[in-house]
């Protein structure tokens, strides 16, 4: 019949990849998206403390793209006190300390 052995016939089994796991990016990519919420809807006062504590712990667990995270937490502390001052102002003119004492 045929000088191959049975050996060369038979289909190899399935190899598994073995691909490192990458780091979650999803905080880092959170973080970035609130962070520039927080520039147009900062008074909210969770979007930019939330984009704040989502890019520390993007960095704490390792991420792919830091400077994601890193982006998000500079644009929400940027705006922050600013967003903060803005409701200060609001809460102390509406109590009535406001600006009709001058």
């Amino acid at each position: 019949m045929t000088n191959y052995g049975t050996t060369q016939w038979t289909p190899a089994p399935p190899t598994r990849s073995k691909t490192a796991r990458r780091p979650d990016t999803a905080l880092a990519r959170w973080s970035v998206f609130l962070g520039i919420q927080s520039i147009l809807m900062g008074v909210i006062l969770p979007i930019p403390i939330l984009a704040i504590v989502l890019g520390i712990i993007a960095l704490a667990r390792g991420t792919v793209f830091p400077g994601r995270a890193v982006t998000g937490i500079v644009l929400a502390a940027s705006f922050l006190p600013l967003w903060a001052g803005f409701i200060a102002i609001c809460v102390w003119s509406y109590t009535g300390t406001g600006f009709d004492h001058f």
